[in-house]
């Protein structure tokens, strides 16, 4: 063969033979060209994976989390307000511990006690959990068409097709599923269906089919009564314990109607309900609307928290301020006015997750690093990391290049802009107390970089895991958990950072034929009035025994008419209308009205609420009104003090002026004394009255000086008490630590004493010491 290919070959001509070599040289060099330039730009300019970041905003108790990555063992860690959260997490409340999660800025997850979650995807258009313990509430109050929200558990997934209110648990081998509002899928092993408001479904692990039953009114209002709790501490005011109050009305309290900061930040983003108790919106111009947060003097950001090193985002700045979430990841800082505000201008365009928009400055020579806030308009290349902390960045290569030849920030002059802290440093939180002071004409000098972790020492903390955070150590029984099999309908996406999520998250996914399949569903007819103390409704997990022996009769009856009993058939045919009676009849007595036993328990526990919400409400007005007295009383008192002192003024200034016209006076003319001595006698009492007068108007002077000199200081010690309180509350506040002013204690007065003794001592030299002779004839 190859010397008939040879033979042929060598017929063609030598110039054709040329050509078609240069061709083919010139197609392999492009192909390989194409093959480099592809290679290249897959690792700088990667946007085809983008996840987003939910936010922790309440912890109560001992909560952990850590990152699932498969043939590793989880790092747990002490979950705190502000933590980020997202793909390949997960959390856990341990022991009676609660925590929310704000998803976006509509939708959030309350876990119960004992509760585990994790992350599976966290997408524009897709949010996967999985729940294989304790129980979760789900507040869904937004969801477009073509999103798709699952929750996975170990007997199957739940899809939420509408917006609502939802409750999942696990208890024992099932899994409990309530719809408060809403409407929702489930997904099984051999099938799916729809459930409505107002059913509970139990998805049994040793059987093919599920339980539904009817939540009670009662319950279901006592679940949302305290979910609102939980979530709204400061405004709820406990009308969802009325379940038909909350189906009225279901969006009463969402931020999106009644909270400022939703009109100023229409993009949905978690943490802007908080922005109203902390700061203000201020219109500055050029900006639009922009938040300040009341803080002391000398505050700027990034500041008061701590650098967490996560494996997907790097840098990720945690807040210790309750506020700091959304300033903090999105949007940019500007001083204005000798202030420090948040301008949203990029939140209102694109709400894209930052873990931190700073730009990160290298002092290798002392070992230091440094960062400045973004201003508004510089630009943050947005960036995940690999399972090796190798950056791939969402953004184009022009972008990356013109960002890293930046070498000016607008920030770079502020007051306390530039924070300066030395790498290991990084290992705990950030305060006042480890931030070094080094001129900013210093920082300028330097190139920012635009991956932190080339910083040296910086890769070595986040390789060897030495994180600001606390660590939390699991016991053997509360891991078990994790050894269950979640159910998913949807395909989990993986992430570079990750190689098989199924196979680390244990995910069992249900196939498309089986998912077409209608579940059977097997209504008990029992109303759920019981719950657990997680509020998760006790389902009922087998039928009552007539309802068996109908089914089962009914299935003989079946089974005879097949075979042609025609008796058989219309004896299964009455029963089916009997079964049917009885589940119109069930129906209806739940949709009735509630009997008087069960309407006067409701009676009274609403009375019972409304008096606990009066006297709550008695009681906030009273202590209002304790307040505005106590502020009044202190008002009076600084009016008075305020009036005493230039009372004691005056009074000392006329003394003085007495004084001084008694001095000037001239003294008395003595007349001559010839032949009456005893006239000498009376005019040198006389003098010695005059000297007593003098002596006593200037100890009263010196005493009023003394006690003046006393009452300012006193009042510049209640004034310093006074500020001093008020910088505790401020501390308390904001949670951030504030210079305080030691309290000066009053000098002693002795100079006036030691004066007044030694014009005592001086004027009795002065006195005339010859006593007055006696008139002739005294003796």
């Amino acid at each position: 063969m190859f010397a008939g290919l040879k033979q042929r070959l060598s017929r063609v001509p030598s110039r054709v033979a040329v050509a078609i070599a240069l061709i083919a040289i010139i197609v392999g060099a492009g192909i390989a060209m194409l093959i480099l330039r592809s290679g290249t730009s897959a690792v700088e300019a990667d946007t085809s994976v983008e996840p987003r970041a939910a936010r922790i905003d309440r912890v109560d108790g001992s909560v952990a989390i850590a990152r699932v990555v498969e043939d590793e063992e989880p790092d747990w860690a002490e979950a705190t307000t502000n933590t980020p959260v997202t793909v390949g997490d997960r959390i856990y409340a341990r022991g009676d511990s609660r925590a929310s999660i704000a998803l976006t800025g509509h939708n959030f997850v309350e876990l119960k006690p004992d509760a585990s979650l994790d992350f599976l995807a966290l997408e524009e258009e897709k949010t996967q959990l999985a729940l294989r313990s304790g129980s979760a509430l789900f507040d869904i109050g937004e969801l477009d068409e073509n999103e798709a929200f699952e929750v996975a558990t170990p007997g199957g997934a739940v899809n939420f097709v509408e917006v609502g209110l939802y409750q999942i648990g696990i208890d024992g081998d099932n899994t409990v599923i309530s719809v408060l509002s809403g409407r929702a899928q489930v997904v099984g092993l051999e099938g799916s269906e729809y459930i409505s408001q107002g059913q509970v479904l139990t998805l049994t692990a040793t059987s093919t089919q599920a339980l539904s039953s009817t939540l009670e009114p009662q319950l279901a209002g006592s679940i949302v009564d305290n979910h609102y709790r939980y979530r709204y501490p400061k405004t709820y005011d406990g009308r969802y314990l009325n379940y038909d109050a909350y189906l009225a009305d279901p969006f009463y309290y969402d931020p999106y109607r009644t909270s400022e900061s939703y009109r100023y930040v229409p993009a949905d983003v978690p943490g802007l309900y908080d922005l109203d108790y902390y700061g203000e919106w201020i219109e500055i111009d050029g900006y639009g609307h922009c938040w300040s947060p009341r803080v002391s003097a000398g505050w700027a950001p990034f500041r008061y928290g701590r650098w967490d090193i996560d494996p997907l985002w790097g840098m990720t700045w945690v807040s210790y301020e309750p506020w700091g979430w959304a300033p903090y990841h999105y949007g940019r800082w500007a001083f204005v006015n000798q202030r420090w505000f948040w301008v949203p201008v990029q939140v209102v365009r694109r709400p894209r997750y930052c873990p931190a928009p700073v730009a990160f400055i290298s002092l290798t020579e002392t070992h230091h690093i440094a960062w400045i806030p973004l201003a508004p308009g510089e630009v943050y290349v947005p960036r995940y990391y690999d399972r090796y902390f190798q950056p791939r960045y969402l953004a184009s290569r022009e972008v990356i290049r013109e960002v890293k030849n930046r070498h000016t920030f607008a920030n770079l002059n502020a007051p306390s802009a530039v924070t300066v802290v030395e790498v290991q440093s990084l290992r705990r939180g950030i305060d006042p107390r480890v931030i070094a002071k080094v001129d900013s004409r210093e920082i300028a000098k330097h190139q920012h970089t635009i991956d932190p972790l080339e910083i040296a020492g910086v890769r070595q903390l986040a390789i060897s895991k030495e994180r600001a955070r606390r660590k939390i150590r699991l016991a053997r029984g509360e891991q078990n958990a994790w050894n269950k099999t979640v159910v998913t309908s949807a395909k989990t996406p993986s992430l570079p950072t990750q190689n098989d999520p199924a196979r680390a998250f244990r995910i069992e996914q249900v196939s498309e034929a089986r998912k077409r399949n209608k579940l059977k569903i097997d209504q008990t007819g029992q109303v759920v009035s019981a719950r657990r103390r997680d509020d998760l409704p006790q389902a009922v997990t087998r039928r009552t025994d007539a309802t068996n022996e109908r089914q089962q009769k009914m299935a003989e009856l079946a089974a005879r008419s097949r075979q042609g009993d025609k008796s058989a058939q219309r004896e299964l045919r009455q029963l089916r209308r009997e079964d049917k009676r009885i589940r119109r009849k069930q129906s209806n007595q739940q949709q009735a009205q509630p009997s008087s036993t069960r309407q006067q328990t409701e009676q009274r526990r609403q009375m019972r609420a409304r008096q606990q919400f009066e006297a709550a409400r008695q009681n906030q007005a009273q202590q209002q009104q304790m307040r505005q007295q106590q502020k009044e009383q202190r008002r009076i008192v600084r009016q008075q003090q305020s009036r005493s002192v230039p009372q004691q003024q005056e009074r000392m200034r006329k003394e003085q002026a007495r004084v001084r016209q008694m001095q000037k006076a001239p003294a008395p003319k003595p007349k001559p004394i010839k032949r009456k001595p005893p006239e000498v006698y009376q005019q040198t009492q006389m003098e010695m009255m005059r000297q007593q007068q003098i002596r006593q108007s200037r100890e009263r002077i010196e005493r009023a000086q003394m006690e003046a000199a006393r009452q300012a200081q006193r009042n510049q010690m209640k004034e310093q008490r006074r500020i001093e309180q008020r910088r505790t509350v401020m501390e308390r506040q904001s949670g951030t630590p504030v210079n305080r002013i030691p309290v000066m204690k009053p000098p002693r007065v002795d100079q006036p004493r030691q004066q007044n003794k030694a014009q005592q001592q001086q004027m009795k030299k002065q006195q005339p010491r010859n006593r007055p002779r006696k008139p002739d004839g005294g003796e």
